[in-house]
């Protein structure tokens, strides 16, 4: 067990490249404006949804906690409408993430970022990490990893103070 520890702490810097990993220890999430392509065709821009509150949730095939999440994510957002949520796929390539989403049912927009920009720009170093943005598009909640027994009752809770 404790091998197993080990081999995924000392992996994760080679998953992310180096450039990136550097970025992170310093990365400040803010909501800023960029544009990530969508799985589906076209982009999201965190512009267009000035207003609303938005919910990134940065995952990757690899990752187990991811393969509850999700589909636990799709559930939640039917239950929460107002709310604009995108998952972002962190693996290399989309072929790597085509596999998972067949196998993991799930029904949110699904984004890559393939050259870990995005994941840079938040300071993503574990899957799954999500983050609340409120109206203004300021960081409201940042959550790692995910928990079936508290499912999103943070998430409900941050929503709730999110103005």
């Amino acid at each position: 067990m404790l091998f197993v520890l080990l081999s995924t702490a000392l992996a994760a810097p080679e998953m992310i490249p180096v450039e990136v990993w550097e970025q992170i220890k310093t990365a400040t999430p803010a909501g800023a404006d960029f544009e990530i392509p969508l799985r589906d065709g076209g982009t999201f821009q965190m512009a267009d949804h000035r207003g609303k509150k938005v919910v990134l949730s940065f995952w990757a095939s690899w990752c187990a906690p991811c393969r509850r999440e999700l589909p636990a994510l799709s559930k939640w957002t039917k239950e929460h409408p107002e709310v604009v949520i995108l998952a972002v796929n962190v693996d290399r390539a989309s072929k790597d993430a085509e596999p998972f989403m067949k196998s993991v049912q799930f029904d949110v927009p699904v984004a890559f970022d393939p050259d870990a920009t995005h994941l840079g720009q938040y300071g993503v170093t574990s899957m799954p990490t999500m983050f609340l943005f409120d109206e203004k598009g300021q960081l409201a909640f940042r959550k790692t990893g995910f928990s079936e027994e508290k499912g999103f009752a943070e998430l409900d809770a941050a929503i709730g103070g999110a103005k």
